[in-house]
C-alpha cells in the first residue's frame, strides 16, 4: 500500500533552492487511523517517514530502498483533521551511483512535525 495514495493525499509538488517541496493533506478516515488510536487518532512515525521516501521516488522517479536514517527529531504529533495540510520540504539531496541521501522538515504553517536524515539504497528492477 502506498501511503501517498489514501492515507495522504498529493495536494502539490514544487521546486525549491535546495530541493523540493510536497504539500500533503491528511485522510482522517482511513483505516489506519482506525487504530492508531481509536478515538485520538495520530499520524505513526513510520508513516511519516515512508511518506517521505515515495515522495522523493516519485519525485527521482525511481524506486528506493530505505537504508538507514541518519537522524530523526518528532518534535509534535500530527493529528488528523479533515483538510489539513502537511508540507514535506527535502533539501541537500544528494543522489550518486550508490543511492540517495537527502534531508526532510515536515510542517505546517503553525509548527514543525519531524526533521529527519534519510540515506536509500537505488532499487533496479
Amino acid at each position: 500500500m502506498r501511503l501517498t495514495e489514501g492515507f495522504f493525499i498529493i495536494e502539490s509538488t514544487n521546486d525549491s533552492d535546495n530541493g523540493f517541496e510536497a504539500v500533503l493533506r491528511t485522510n482522517p478516515e482511513h483505516p489506519i487511523y482506525k487504530s492508531h488510536f481509536p478515538g485520538s487518532p495520530i499520524t505513526p512515525g513510520v508513516c511519516v517517514i515512508q511518506a517521505a521516501g515515495e515522495l522523493l521516488e516519485n519525485k527521482l522517479g525511481h524506486k528506493l530502498y530505505l537504508q538507514s536514517i541518519k537522524n530523526v527529531k518528532f518534535l509534535m504529533v500530527i493529528i488528523p483533521e479533515e483538510g489539513k495540510k502537511i508540507r514535506y520540504s527535502f533539501s541537500n539531496i544528494v543522489e550518486d551511483e550508490n543511492g540517495v541521501k537527502a534531508q526532510v522538515v515536515v510542517s505546517d504553517d503553525a509548527m514543525v512535525y519531524a526533521k529527519i536524515s534519510l540515506i536509500f539504497s537505488n532499487v533496479r528492477l
